[in-house]
């Protein structure tokens, strides 16, 4: 039988299945060799790495404010002005409105409300060149504020650099003593100095932006200083004494003795609140002691009485008899206050400060004063208001050295410590100091080493001294051994405390300073409760009475004239970028809105 043929499809079949092998064959993969393996895992790892780069970097730009830094957001004239130091111009306006509500001033700021959604109150001064048919906001306000500050600091930076005005080497030294507080501050906070500035102004503040702000805003004082001096010199003794005369409780002193007469508290029953169970009756009645009409009737004779005194002799006996007590006769520090300004009398007796600068109270009137439930101050005026005498303030460098802190662990074996300690103490010997050996120095000790409480702190004290002795005689020599050994804030300033006025310092401090004969360049240590300060003396310096008079006369020209300085076209303020600003805008509210939540979360844990 003859072989039967294949059909067509049986023959496709067999060749399409023919072909798939060959094609499956001629397509079966290689084995990757090592070499290529290397290379392929190499390319891996660099896409990897360059992912991770890219990432650090962004989180670098973000976080350090390098973009913030970079962007230009506004001109002041020809000066570029960056996104951050916009920013913080922007968020001082913020901090200021919030630090004034923090405090209890009522500015018109509601702390809970975004600044976007509340009306600007206009405590701060109108917004200039606002459109007349809007109502501001508050931030439009900060807005305002970011700008008209960039144009008076930068206005008087361009005129500082007319006048020929820089910083000198204390304006320097004060801008470190602010940096240096800042970061005292957000050390405190836990904070580097850096984040600090950042939380606070925004992104890109940095120490190197926050201290060109300042040492701008110090030549700003200085110009300003300085045309404050230039006009004073103008003002005329006729000027004065009219200015003087019509604001007498602004500038004068004056001279007057007080005494208060107490009214006597007696018992007085009130009734216990009744209960259910308990009616109150006079048998419940719990006695206190309180102020009635009647004493306070009774302290108003005696304190008239006092007051019918015809003169400062009948005055002190009137006194010395309702005290009881003839001391009141001779020591003035019971009754008599001298060259007392207005401001210090309102702090404990507004009325009574209102009536002693006033046209009644000429030298021998006596005025009755009622002190509400207490009693009454009887006044007499010893001295009418006039013109106070000319103040003193001094210069003086220091080096503080600290007492060591004391060790707050407390063991059961307090008394063996305290033992240990005054061995300690008996242990150390401090030489005596040559006070005459070294020719131009004068060398005041108020302390010495067989004197001081702590002798080992006095001896680091006297080697410092020493240290200086066997070098220049100088104020420059004396300020670069503080910046390198003094404990207090104003190493920087080589220890220079400038202008003080008396009172502002502790008094072993200042009975040092201005101790009779007391001339520049004289040395020497003084003790006070915080340790030991190695002192030089700079100089006393007189205020003339009239100065705070003058002052306040040339007050007003002056603010016109920095004013003046942001008008010229020089310093007009253009917009470089928009999107800056609005970046601005954003980060101030999201500062808000955490400040918000977080006094929400405050005020609900309370």
């Amino acid at each position: 039988m003859a072989k039967q043929e294949k059909s067509k499809a049986e023959l496709y079949r067999e060749e399409r299945k023919a072909r798939l092998q060959k094609a499956a064959k001629r397509n079966k993969k290689k084995p990757i060799s090592p070499e290529a393996s290397k290379k392929i895992g190499k390319a891996i790892g660099i896409i990897i790495v360059v992912a991770i780069v890219a990432a650090i970097a962004a989180f670098v730009v973000n976080y350090t404010g390098l973009i913030e830094k970079n962007t230009t957001a506004v001109t002041v004239g020809d000066q570029k002005t960056s996104q951050a130091e916009y920013g913080y111009y922007y968020h001082q306006g913020y901090n200021m409105v919030q630090q004034y509500s923090s405090y209890g001033y009522d500015v018109g700021y509601d702390t809970s409300k975004l600044p976007d959604q509340q009306d600007y109150s206009g405590m701060f001064g109108s917004i200039e060149d606002f459109p007349e048919d809007q109502t501001p906001t508050w931030l439009d306000f900060f807005t305002f504020y970011a700008q008209n500050s960039l144009k008076q600091i930068k206005s008087a930076v361009a005129d500082a650099e007319k006048q020929g005005i820089t910083l000198d080497e204390n304006d320097l030294a004060d801008v470190q003593s602010s940096i240096d507080s800042m970061k005292s501050s957000a050390s405190g906070n836990g904070y580097s100095l850096n984040a600090y500035l950042r939380a606070s102004s925004g992104k890109g503040v940095n120490e190197a932006l926050y201290r060109k702000i300042l040492e701008e805003q110090t030549l700003y004082q200085k110009v300003s200083d300085a045309k404050t001096e230039e006009l004073k010199a103008a003002v005329t003794d006729d000027e004065v004494e009219k200015e003087f005369n019509a604001n007498i409780a602004t500038y004068g002193v004056v001279s007057y003795r007080s005494y208060q007469v107490a009214a006597e508290k007696i018992e007085v029953k009130t009734e216990t609140e009744a209960t259910d169970t308990n009616t109150a009756t006079d048998e419940t009645a719990e006695p206190t002691l309180k102020v009635t009409d009647e004493t306070m009737a009774a302290a108003k004779e005696v304190a008239d009485k006092i007051a019918a005194a015809k003169s400062e002799d009948e005055y002190l006996a009137a006194v010395a008899e309702a005290a009881g007590d003839k001391k009141y006769l001779s020591d003035n520090s019971l009754t008599l206050t001298e060259n007392a300004t207005s401001d210090t009398i309102a702090n404990s007796n507004n009325e009574m400060a209102t009536w002693l600068f006033s046209d009644e109270a000429v030298a021998g009137a006596t005025k009755v004063i009622e002190n509400a439930d207490t009693g009454y101050t009887v006044c007499y005026v010893t001295d009418a208001a006039h013109q106070p005498a000319d103040s003193m303030t001094y210069s003086v460098r220091h080096i503080l050295v600290k007492f060591p802190e004391k060790d707050t662990d407390t063991t059961n074996d307090a008394e063996a410590a305290d033992e240990a300690k005054e061995t300690a103490e008996e242990d150390v010997t401090v030489p005596a100091l040559d006070t005459k050996g070294y020719e131009g120095v004068k060398i005041i000790l108020d302390v010495d080493g067989d004197s001081a409480k702590d002798k080992a702190t006095y001896l680091k004290a006297q080697n410092i001294l020493q240290e200086y002795l066997e070098g220049e005689h100088t104020a420059e020599a004396f300020g670069a051994l503080a910046k390198k050994y003094t404990e207090d804030s104003n190493g920087a300033q080589g220890g220079l405390y400038e202008d003080v006025k008396l009172g502002d310092m502790v008094s072993e401090f200042e009975s040092w300073c201005t101790a009779k004969g007391r001339k520049q360049g004289n040395v020497g240590i003084v003790e006070t409760q915080y340790g030991y300060h190695v002192m030089y003396f700079e100089g006393k310096t007189t205020v003339p009475w009239d100065d705070a008079v003058k002052s306040a006369l040339v007050a007003t020209p002056v603010q016109e004239y920095m004013s003046n300085l942001t008008k010229d076209d020089s310093v007009a303020i253009t917009v470089v970028s928009d999107k800056a600003l609005e970046n601005v805008k954003d980060a101030l509210l999201r500062m808000a809105r955490n400040a918000i939540r977080n006094a929400a979360k405050q005020a609900s844990s309370n």
